[in-house]
């Protein structure tokens, strides 16, 4: 099985390095992970009586004996209710559900290699293929390099993106970087894969329009193949034929090129002869 890298131009250099690119989660600028300017609920929730009463018995058993022997429930509640109002509030926040979210901090701490199903999706070329004068680089996902539960000791994730209306909750249960695995059902059709890794194991980092770029070593046998877009420069694509013709560790790499459908807003790939 394959997934598939969306390159610009510098998809030559991650094949002359041998390395693949991972970008700091910060560099999504996803606001759903970091949940900005989120719009609060105008209408406040109403609280049953019985929430009520609930929220009170807490409060009265979480008294020192020194004070609950002094008074019975029922005038503690008494008294409870001439604040009512913040009690209420106080049951509201303890019963809205948390969304999952990452700090800035945390985002800055971990990196993201963005995979995805296909090679022929016409909005991933322009969008990160660089309006289709980039290249896709075909890997292995059956691959360790993927798979293993750690990279260089250190603990790594490997999984699809879900997709939905519903933003991941933080219950006990999920993942605390669960966000950055799940997206809007609008993104659907990307089918996205996502391998995520801490800063630390990067073994040579690259800024890049401001961006760092935190590079990982991989095996040449995990590169299925590699794809010209279909408006490459002539330039670039010399380039990258004499880097696959002569370079050993490319040796086995089939060479692909995207082509437009004449009647169809489809891509076809197509091999290329490498003589």
């Amino acid at each position: 099985m394959s997934l598939f890298l969306y390159c610009s131009e510098k998809g030559l250099t991650w094949l002359r390095e041998g390395r693949l690119p991972f970008l700091e989660a910060a560099s999504l600028m996803d606001p759903f992970v970091s949940n900005t300017a989120v719009k609060q609920t105008e209408e406040p929730v109403a609280v049953s009586d019985a929430e009520l009463r609930a929220e009170l018995k807490v409060q009265y058993d979480a008294l020192p004996e020194s004070l609950s022997s002094l008074m019975t429930f029922e005038y503690f509640k008494e008294q409870a209710l001439k604040k009512r109002g913040a009690i209420e509030a106080k049951i509201r926040q303890h019963s809205m559900p948390e969304t999952n979210v990452i700090s800035l901090k945390q985002q800055k701490n971990l990196t993201l290699l963005c995979l995805y199903e296909r090679a022929d999706n016409p909005a991933l070329w322009q969008y990160h293929g660089a309006n289709h004068q980039g290249m896709v680089i075909e890997l292995d996902q059956t691959h360790a390099f993927f798979t293993a539960p750690q990279y260089k000791g250190s603990p790594q994730i490997f999984r699809p993106i879900k997709y939905g209306l519903e933003r991941p909750l933080k219950l006990k249960e999920s993942h605390p970087f669960a966000s950055l695995f799940h997206r809007s059902e609008h993104f659907a059709n990307e089918r996205e894969w996502r391998v995520l890794r801490p800063v630390t194991v990067a073994d040579k980092i690259m800024l890049i329009h401001d961006d760092s770029v935190h590079l990982n070593q991989i095996p040449s046998s995990i590169i299925k193949s590699v794809t010209f877009g279909a408006t490459m420069t002539a330039e670039l694509r010399e380039k990258l034929m004499g880097l696959l013709k002569t370079d050993l560790r490319y040796r086995h790499v089939p060479i692909m090129a995207c082509h437009l459908d004449p009647t169809q807003y489809l891509l076809h790939r197509a091999p290329i002869d490498r003589i």
